[in-house]
């Protein structure tokens, strides 16, 4: 079997058998769907289709490729000559090559910061190694590669022993960095890679919330705002379910670089061809690893656990979940749900237990040690429309406007019950904003998160306290002397509205049988109904 060379355009090649890529996908019905050469042949039955066009997507690498026309021999897919990237594995293994990576090959976290209407900058993080040991002098650089006369040198202080550390790499983008050490240890390698990958001059995408840069192939989300970075200027503006705003524009050099907000409204075509050309997956299940027992303290790409096995639940699109150093993993449930729980025995103390199609998408390492700290909780803000904080618990007033507004840290569902029956649930992507309305008495609010109530409240209505001074008043309408009236015909209206002092309507109706009362009692009782409608009439006037 032989495969085609970028410079073979005649799909003939000595009467040899050409081998069509096997991973090649189409989109449709809101998705990228796996479609083979004869299918495609069977959709376009005359002439070549372009990778111009836009129509077919090599699934390792992300970018278009080349129905051929079929006039010599059956028609085949192949990469075009034209890519900007060849490193596809099946352009370099041949086609039916297996979707892997390697475990090793994971990219440190490069974040931008300080992002305004003028400028923004760049931080790399080191996630944690074992550098309590290392010498005095030890030193690390860090520097643009190619790039003469510009490095950042740290000493071994300025490094966390227990979390990740983001050390400062300047405000200019640079394509990939070097990093070197000075009397250190060689096991930082396995943690540390000697280059790490920048910033792409066409287009690199990094969430706003964390700042943290998204990795080549890399899933995102529609509603989701990312940071788009590009040299020059975008080709397009916002147009259909696509918003771009742009945020600043910097000079390095001769060169201007731009930067925007993007967003989708929709998971369609233009959307997710939009993220395609920057080398992302539009998905409504991006690819997550999540450790769920035992019992363990999470970090920034740090797992801390005191056992020798971990079940992890891993979600999304991906080809496989690896380890380094090599471990036993299992799948414990059925190999083709989209979710897949794993048991992975670590045989380490730092063991990389990594999730990836051609790249790796998610990573985190196991430290193996005991758990003497405590994990951070989630947080959650609630506000009112003004952005005054509202205390969970019990209230006895609604919020202005029946307004709360949300915002968590974390994915978070609100349940929304009235009378203790649930009447609706809500889920708040992390970061994101979200206003509930529309509350009214009755109405409890709960925030949860995993599997915790981390806030709730519950709207009450005011009780009047009907009890502390009935006695007292009781005493003061038996207690009188001086002459006895009839009882005048308004003592009725008097009785149906004071059904919450039950000793005192029982007196009341003592009076209406005698025909009599006491005329300083019944000036008493008018008082004291007097004030109780001028203070329901307070407590509802406050309520709405």
């Amino acid at each position: 079997m032989k495969y085609l060379s970028d410079d073979d355009q005649t799909g003939h090649i000595g009467g040899e058998h050409v081998a069509s890529l096997t991973h090649v996908c189409m989109w449709s019905d809101n998705s990228w769907k796996p479609i083979t050469a004869e299918q495609a042949a069977r959709l376009h039955p005359g002439g070549t289709v372009s990778a111009h066009s836009g129509l077919f997507m090599c699934d390792l690498c992300g970018q278009y490729v080349t129905l051929t026309d079929g006039d010599i021999r059956i028609r085949y897919f192949k990469h075009s000559a034209s890519e900007k990237s060849k490193d596809c594995p099946e352009r370099t293994f041949g086609a039916g090559y297996s979707i892997s990576y390697n475990p090793r090959e994971h990219a440190l976290p490069i974040r931008i910061t300080d992002v305004s209407s003028t400028s923004f900058r760049f931080e790399v993080g080191l996630i944690r190694a074992p550098v309590a040991f290392l010498s005095k002098g030890f030193r690390i650089e860090i520097k643009p590669k190619g790039v003469p006369g510009i490095s950042y040198v740290f000493n071994r202080e300025r490094l966390n022993c227990d979390h990740i550390t983001y050390l400062p790499i300047g405000e200019r983008p640079f394509e990939k960095y070097t990093l070197s050490f000075q009397g250190g240890d060689g096991i930082l390698s396995e943690f540390w890679p000697a280059e790490i990958n920048g910033i792409d001059p066409d287009g690199t995408l990094f969430e706003t919330a964390s700042g943290k840069k998204l990795t080549y192939d890399a899933d995102v989300e529609i509603g989701k705002e990312y940071y788009l970075l590009k040299r020059g200027r975008i080709c397009k503006s916002s147009c259909g379910s696509v918003q771009i705003r742009q945020i600043t524009q910097k000079l390095f050099g001769w060169n201007m670089w731009s930067l925007y907000v993007v967003s989708v409204s929709a998971f369609d075509e233009d959307a997710a061809r939009f993220y395609l050309d920057l080398h992302c997956r539009l998905t409504d299940h991006p690819v997550s690893l999540q450790p769920v027992w035992p019992l363990y303290v999470e970090g920034n790409y740090i797992i801390k656990h005191n056992h020798n096995k971990m079940f992890i639940l891993v979600d999304g699109n991906i080809a496989a979940v690896k380890t380094f150093p090599t471990a036993t993993v299992h799948v414990l449930n059925d190999r083709t749900a989209r979710e897949k729980l794993y048991e992975v025995f670590c045989s380490g103390r730092q063991q990389l237990i990594s999730a990836g199609r051609t790249h790796t998408l998610q990573y985190t390492y196991f430290w193996k040690e005991p758990l003497n700290q405590e994990g951070s909780l989630p947080t959650i803000s609630v506000t009112d429309t003004a952005g005054i904080e509202m205390a969970p618990g019990e209230a006895t007033s609604l919020p202005p406007k029946r307004i709360l507004c949300f915002k968590s840290t974390y994915d978070s569902t609100i349940i929304i019950s009235n009378n203790d029956h649930v009447i609706d649930k809500r889920t708040v992507p992390a970061d994101k904003y979200i206003e509930l309305g529309d509350l009214s008495f009755g109405f409890s609010v709960q925030v949860i998160i995993g599997l915790d109530a981390i806030w709730q409240i519950r709207f009450k209505k005011h009780q009047l306290d009907v009890a502390d001074d009935e006695d007292e008043l009781l005493k003061q309408l038996t207690n009188v002397s001086g002459i006895y009236i009839p009882v005048p015909h308004s003592i009725r209206n008097i009785l149906a509205r004071m059904k919450r002092y039950p000793k005192i309507c029982q007196w009341i109706r003592k009076c209406i049988n005698n025909g009599t009362i006491n005329e300083q009692s019944y000036r008493r009782l008018q008082n004291a109904y007097r004030r109780m409608n001028t203070k329901d009439k307070e407590i509802h006037y406050e309520l709405h």
